[in-house]
């Protein structure tokens, strides 16, 4: 063993030790609460252990739907992840976003906003981390790109890291396709789709799995071709029949946007080869065509395209079989951030697992560790499977 090599085993060690004090600093201690509402409305809330290790993390949180109330984030996940943070010394920063939807750009406003706010009301945090969960996961790669200066390592967890264009090309090729094969059972069209009740039970969702579950057993098995063509996940039945029932109930976040470019389309399939089906010549001479226009897409692009100039840790976790944020979407981010000559920041870490967000919070945990460690002493996790059985 080289004295170099034996050096750098040294420095993993008490790398370790530290961030094992760190741990166990915090663990079972109070905390304090501090509330708070932005000048746009946002209401935000800082988590202070009361052995605080002098490190913040700001949360971005997913997409919520437009019409619901504003409130900070409390899913169950969410608050096992901000336990399971505070536990270990370091505090949280967090925000409702002023409104909710596909809010990226009013996302991004809100969470940078929280560093300062921090500072102003308890104290300049030591280091500053990015963590954010799908839509939310999209707005810390924002801040990561934008502002490398003011912060120090970025988790996103299940994030929409290919991007608004990406993601919303795929929710749109949804649902093209899936009037092709289940003409009539959905009202309008990609573009012309009334905002209706999609919860399940609703009638609405109850066509479209009526329709996704007689497709099963219909002559060529239509389900099974759109799962092939829209490249549902799934490795059963229910599964294929959730992920076709979310891909298609995406037409609500859709038509928001719709909105917020002010009616502009953003979606263009003229020049999409689709493959997979029984008859794909039939298929790409039947599926409708959409065009978009040059408003809509440098919305989509500005709110918010990824460019891949990264300046710190950057360490992305995902299941790989996500029905809502493809996992594909995590090679694409690769391949941009390789565009961009920064790949040596970029790490990505995967659950072999069915669902969005399905991580248990001792994977978000060790995730989290290996970033803290990569931050503070240049040990840069491993990518790969990070899977807790």
């Amino acid at each position: 063993m080289t004295t170099v090599t034996r050096f750098r085993g040294h420095i993993r060690a008490i790398a370790w030790m530290v961030l094992i004090a760190s741990l166990c600093a915090g663990v079972a201690t109070a905390q304090q609460t501090i509330d708070g509402v932005t000048a746009d409305g946002a209401l935000y809330r800082f988590l202070v252990p009361s052995s605080w290790n002098g490190q913040l993390v700001v949360y971005a949180h997913g997409y919520v739907s437009a019409a619901n109330p504003i409130a900070l984030p409390n899913t169950p996940i969410e608050q096992a992840a901000f336990q399971a943070i505070t536990s270990q010394g370091f505090a949280v920063a967090m925000s409702s976003y002023a409104e909710n939807g596909w809010a990226v750009k009013n996302g991004a406003q809100t969470t940078h906003q929280l560093r300062g706010l921090f500072a102003a009301r308890v104290s300049n945090p030591t280091r500053t981390y990015l963590v954010g969960t799908s839509e939310g996961g999209l707005i810390a790669l924002d801040l990561t790109e934008g502002y490398p200066g003011q912060y120090n390592g970025t988790l996103s967890i299940c994030g929409v890291v290919g991007g608004t264009p990406v993601t919303f090309q795929h929710n749109g090729d949804g649902r093209v396709l899936f009037d092709y094969f289940f003409p009539g059972v959905l009202p309008g069209d990609l573009l012309h789709m009334p905002n209706l009740d999609f919860s399940p039970g609703s009638p609405t969702y109850n066509a479209v799995l009526n329709a996704l579950v007689g497709g099963l057993f219909a002559p060529g098995q239509p389900t099974l071709q759109f799962a092939n063509v829209a490249g549902l996940p799934g490795s059963n039945a229910n599964e294929i029949i959730f992920s076709g029932l979310t891909l298609v109930g995406a037409y609500s976040s859709f038509n928001e946007l719709l909105q917020r470019t002010n009616g502009h389309n953003f979606y263009d399939n003229t020049k999409t080869v689709y493959f997979g089906s029984a008859n794909d010549a039939a298929l790409n001479a039947g599926v409708r065509r959409y065009l978009a226009d040059q408003a809509g897409t440098n919305y989509v692009a500005h709110y918010y395209d990824p460019n891949g100039y990264l300046r710190i840790p950057t360490l992305t976790l995902h299941t790989t079989q996500d029905p809502t944020v493809a996992f594909s979407q995590e090679a694409h981010y690769a391949a941009v951030v390789a565009g961009a000559g920064d790949s040596d920041f970029l790490v990505q870490q995967s659950v072999n697992r069915y669902g969005h967000c399905n991580v248990k919070p001792e994977e978000i945990l060790n995730s989290f560790q290996g970033l803290f460690l990569w931050v503070n002493y240049g040990i840069k996790p491993a990518g790969g499977d990070v899977t807790v059985p």
